[in-house]
C-alpha cells in the first residue's frame, strides 16, 4: 500500500481523503475478523487439549489407579487405609494443639490371645493321633521305684494330604439257580454319572469346584493331575463339565430360575466376555458376548438366588424373555435395554443405582486427587450422594414400611436438592466435558433414581449384582474367553448353582457332589417334585453341605 507524508494527505481533496478511510476500515475489520477466527480457533484448540486431557488423566485412573471410593469422603472424619499410609500429611492439615511436655512411664502390656481360637479353627476335621511315649526299659531306669502317669501334654498340628486318587472298583454279584432253570440275578448296581466312564461325582464336583470357585482353567488342573500319574485331557474334562450340567445341574437351574419370581425385587447386570465358537462356527479373534447375572433380594419369604444367562449379544430380546414371567421391580445400571422393556409392561418397574451415579464423579475426583479436588463440582456431587446413601444404610434394619416412611421424611428433601443443584450446575459446565457427562447421567437417570423412595424394599443401589457377577469376572481373567457358545451356557448354569449356593452358605464342592451323586438316580422320573429336597436352602442340603465359615 502507498504511503502518504501528511504534506501529501493535506493537499487531497475531500473525495480522496473519504476512500483512502474507507479503504483503511474495510482492512481493519478483515484484520479484526482474522484475529477473531484465530482466537476462537485458539480456543477451540486449548479447549479440545482440556479434554483430551481429562480424558487421558480418567483412562489413567481407571487403568492404574486405586479401585476403591473409600477416602473421598470426609463425612465420616476418620482416616482410610489409603491415608494411613501418610499419615503424618494428612494429620498436619488438622489445627490440633501439641500435647504438654511431661515424662510418663508406661507399663508393658501384652496382649491376649484369644481363647479358642485354634480350636474353632480345626473343628470339624478329622484326626489322626500320635502317641510319644517312653519304652518301658526307660521308664524303668528313671523310676527304679515305680512311676505313675499323668495326663499327657497334648498339641495340635495341621497336615495337608494332596489331592489323593482312588478307584473305585465296583463288583457287581451274580445269582444263578442251582436247578438250572436258566434264571440269573444281578445285584443291584449304583447310577452311573455316564455309562462306560471312569468319572464319578467327586470327581467331577472338585473339577467343576476348581474352575469356577477357584478359578483354575481346566488345562490347569489336567497338569496337576498328570504330577499324580493321572492323565486326563482338557477336552476329556470340559465333556464331563458340559454333560453334568447338560444331564442334571440344568434341572436344579431350571427350577431356580422358577423360584427367583417369587421375589419382588431383582438386581441385573451383565458383562462382556468373548467366545470363539457360536454354532460350530469358528469367529476369527472370537466374538464379544454377554454374561447376564439376575440375584434376588433375602426376605423372609425368599432364599437367595443368583442365576447367570449367556448370551450372543446385548439386545433387550434377551432380558425381555428372562424377566417374561417376574412381576416387580428390578434394580440395575442406567442401561437403556431395560427402561424399554418397563415401558412395554405394566408389571413392571425399573429402579436406578446411586452407586453409577456417583462413580463418574468419584472418577473425576481420583484423576486430579483429593487435594485438588476440594471445593469442586465433582467433589460436592459425590458427596452429596455418599450423605444420601450413609442415611439410607441407617434404616437396614427397619420394615420395608417403615423404611419408605423414613426415606419420604428425610431423604427426599436431600434427594430434591441434589437434582436441582445438579441441573443448576449442568448449565455452567461444558456438556461434552467429563463433569458435564456425570452431571447429565445423573438427571437422565432422574426418574429411576427417585424409585427407591417409594418402596422400601427396593435398595438405592445394585450393589447385590455387582457383587455376584464378580466371581466370573475374576475367572475371567484367567481363561481369557469361552470356546464354544455350548460351554458358556453350561459355565452359566454352574455359575448359578455355585453362587447360589455361596449365598445359602453351603460347602459348593459337598454340595456339587450331592447334586451329582442324587440326580442320575431319578433319570426316568417323569415328577420333578424330589428337586426340592436338592435346593441350597432345603433341611437336608443344609444339614449335609454347610459352610465351615458361615456369614455372620
Amino acid at each position: 500500500m502507498l504511503k502518504l507524508s501528511a504534506d501529501q494527505l493535506n493537499t487531497l481533496d475531500k473525495d480522496a481523503l473519504i476512500i483512502i478511510v474507507v479503504s483503511l476500515q474495510e482492512q481493519l475489520g478483515c484484520l479484526s475478523q482474522q484475529l477473531d477466527d484465530a482466537n476462537a480457533r485458539l480456543s477451540d484448540n486449548n479447549r479440545q487439549i482440556e479434554l483430551l486431557t481429562e480424558q487421558i488423566r480418567i483412562m489413567n485412573q481407571r487403568q492404574f489407579g486405586r479401585r476403591s471410593e473409600a477416602g473421598l469422603s470426609e463425612m465420616d472424619g476418620q482416616l482410610t487405609i489409603f491415608d494411613s499410609f501418610n499419615e503424618a500429611e494428612v494429620l498436619q492439615k488438622a489445627d490440633i494443639p501439641e500435647p504438654a511436655i511431661e515424662e510418663v512411664t508406661i507399663s508393658s502390656y501384652r496382649r491376649s490371645k484369644s481363647k479358642g481360637k485354634r480350636e474353632a479353627d480345626l473343628g470339624g476335621l478329622p484326626i489322626r493321633i500320635f502317641e510319644h511315649e517312653l519304652s518301658r526299659d526307660e521308664l524303668a531306669q528313671k523310676f527304679p521305684d515305680g512311676y505313675k502317669e499323668l495326663p499327657p501334654e497334648v498339641y495340635k498340628r495341621l497336615h495337608i494330604i494332596p489331592e489323593t486318587f482312588i478307584v473305585d472298583e465296583h463288583h457287581v454279584h451274580i445269582y444263578a439257580s442251582k436247578n438250572n432253570d436258566g434264571t440269573i440275578i444281578k445285584a443291584e448296581r449304583p447310577a452311573d454319572l455316564f455309562r462306560n466312564s471312569i468319572a464319578t461325582a467327586s470327581l467331577v464336583a472338585s473339577m467343576i469346584n476348581g474352575k469356577y470357585v477357584n478359578a483354575l482353567p481346566l488345562d490347569r488342573q489336567s497338569r496337576a493331575y498328570k504330577t499324580n500319574g493321572i492323565s486326563l485331557s482338557t477336552n476329556t474334562m470340559a465333556n464331563w463339565v458340559i454333560k453334568s450340567c447338560d444331564y442334571y445341574l440344568s434341572l436344579i437351574y431350571d427350577r431356580l430360575h422358577e423360584q427367583i419370581y417369587n421375589s419382588r425385587v431383582i438386581h441385573a447386570d451383565e458383562t462382556p466376555v468373548k467366545t470363539m465358537r457360536i454354532d460350530n462356527a469358528k469367529i476369527k479373534n472370537g466374538k464379544k458376548t454377554y454374561m447376564w447375572v439376575y440375584r434376588n433380594r433375602n426376605t423372609r419369604n425368599t432364599h437367595p438366588i443368583v442365576l447367570f444367562d449367556w448370551q450372543s449379544s446385548r439386545r433387550s430380546d434377551h432380558p425381555r424373555d428372562f424377566l417374561k414371567d417376574f412381576s416387580g421391580t428390578v434394580v440395575t445400571d442406567g442401561y437403556q435395554v431395560y427402561h424399554k422393556i418397563a415401558s412395554e409392561r405394566q408389571d413392571l418397574k425399573v429402579a436406578g443405582c446411586w452407586i453409577h451415579a456417583r462413580r463418574p464423579f468419584a472418577e473425576i475426583v481420583k484423576s486430579i486427587g483429593t487435594a485438588n479436588a476440594k471445593d469442586t463440582i465433582a467433589q460436592e456431587a459425590y458427596n452429596r450422594i455418599t450423605e444420601i446413601l450413609h442415611i439410607d444404610n441407617e434404616f437396614d434394619d427397619l420394615p420395608a414400611s417403615d423404611r419408605k416412611k423414613q426415606r419420604q421424611s428425610i431423604l427426599s428433601q436431600k434427594v430434591d436438592a441434589y437434582f436441582e443443584w445438579i441441573k443448576y450446575k449442568y448449565s455452567q459446565v461444558g456438556h461434552t466435558s467429563a463433569i458435564g457427562k456425570a452431571l447429565a447421567y445423573s438427571i437422565n437417570q432422574e426418574k429411576y433414581l427417585r424409585v427407591f423412595l417409594s418402596d422400601g424394599n427396593v435398595p438405592p443401589d445394585n450393589n447385590y449384582a455387582e457383587q455376584a457377577i464378580r466371581p466370573f469376572t475374576i475367572g475371567r481373567k484367567n481363561f481369557n474367553f469361552m470356546e464354544t457358545d455350548h460351554g458358556a451356557k453350561a459355565s452359566a448354569m454352574i455359575y448359578s448353582i455355585i453362587e447360589t449356593a455361596k449365598a445359602n452358605e453351603l460347602n459348593t464342592y459337598q454340595y456339587l457332589e450331592l447334586l451329582l451323586t442324587e440326580l442320575p438316580k431319578h433319570t426316568e422320573d417323569k415328577n420333578l417334585s424330589f428337586l426340592d429336597d436338592l435346593l441350597p436352602w432345603s433341611p437336608r442340603v443344609q444339614k449335609e453341605c454347610p459352610s465351615k465359615h458361615k456369614k455372620s
